[in-house]
C-alpha cells in the first residue's frame, strides 16, 4: 500500500466528516468512491457492516467509524487546531458528537426518509430535532465555533448532518429563527473547503489507475 485507502461515498454525511478531516491534515489517501447499492466485494470482506467510511490504514489497521478517522488523521497533523487538547473538553464534544449521531440522525431519518417509515409522523421528528438545533444556536451567539472562538473537529463533525437535515426542506428552514446557526451552516456550505470534498470522483474500478487526493483545494 502506497497510501491508506479510503471507501467512501460522496453524498454520505459520515464519509463527508472523514474527508473534512483528511482535507485538513493533508494526508493523501487512494479515493475509493462506491455505489452504496453495489458495493464491492473488497469492502464487504475488510468491513461486513458495508457502510462508509472505511479507513485501510495498513494491513494491519483499519478504522471503520467516521470520528476515529477525524481523530486518526488529526493525530498526525493537525495545523488548524481542530482537535482540543483538554481532556475534559474532548469528552464533552465527544458526548454531543454521540448524542447527534444516536438521537438527531435517527429523527433526521424518521423525517427524511418517509417511505422507509410510513407509520411515522416526520413532523413530529423534525421538530424533536428542534432542541438541538435551538442548543447550537445558543452556543454560536457568541463565538464563530460550536465550542471554541475557531471551527474545529465538532464544527466539522457535526455540519453534514445540519446540511442533511436543511435539505429536507430548505424553505421551512430558511424560515426558523436560528439566525446563528444559519450563518455558521451557510458559511460553511459555501466553504472552499466543502467545495473541494464535494469534488466528484469516478466509481473505483480496480482495473482502472488508482486516485490519490487529500481533498485539497
Amino acid at each position: 500500500m502506497n497510501h491508506p485507502i479510503l471507501y467512501t461515498f460522496r453524498r454520505c454525511p459520515y464519509a463527508m466528516r472523514a474527508r473534512l478531516a483528511i482535507q485538513a491534515s493533508r494526508i493523501i489517501v487512494e479515493i475509493r468512491e462506491v455505489k452504496l447499492q453495489n458495493k464491492p466485494i473488497e469492502l464487504l470482506h475488510l468491513s461486513p457492516k458495508g457502510t462508509v467510511p472505511v479507513l485501510q490504514v495498513s494491513n494491519e489497521h483499519l478504522i471503520e467509524e467516521s470520528i476515529d478517522i477525524m481523530e486518526w488523521a488529526l493525530e498526525i497533523n493537525d495545523p488548524f487546531n481542530w482537535l482540543p487538547r483538554d481532556f475534559h473538553i474532548k469528552n464533552q464534544m465527544n458526548c454531543f458528537l454521540k448524542k447527534l449521531d444516536k438521537e438527531f440522525k435517527v429523527n433526521l431519518d424518521k423525517y427524511k426518509y418517509t417511505n422507509k417509515f410510513e407509520r411515522q409522523n416526520p413532523i413530529h421528528y423534525r421538530d424533536k430535532n428542534l432542541i438541538v438545533l435551538t442548543e447550537l444556536n445558543h452556543k454560536l451567539e457568541t463565538s464563530k465555533g460550536i465550542n471554541s472562538e475557531h471551527l474545529s473537529y465538532i464544527d466539522y463533525a457535526t455540519f453534514p448532518f445540519i446540511r442533511q437535515f436543511r435539505n429536507v426542506d430548505p424553505i421551512w428552514f430558511d424560515s426558523m429563527k436560528l439566525p446563528f446557526l444559519k450563518i455558521w451552516l451557510y458559511d460553511l456550505m459555501n466553504s472552499d473547503e466543502f467545495s473541494s470534498v464535494m469534488e466528484k470522483f469516478d466509481l473505483w474500478d480496480p482495473m482502472k489507475k488508482p486516485i490519490y487526493s487529500n481533498f485539497s483545494f
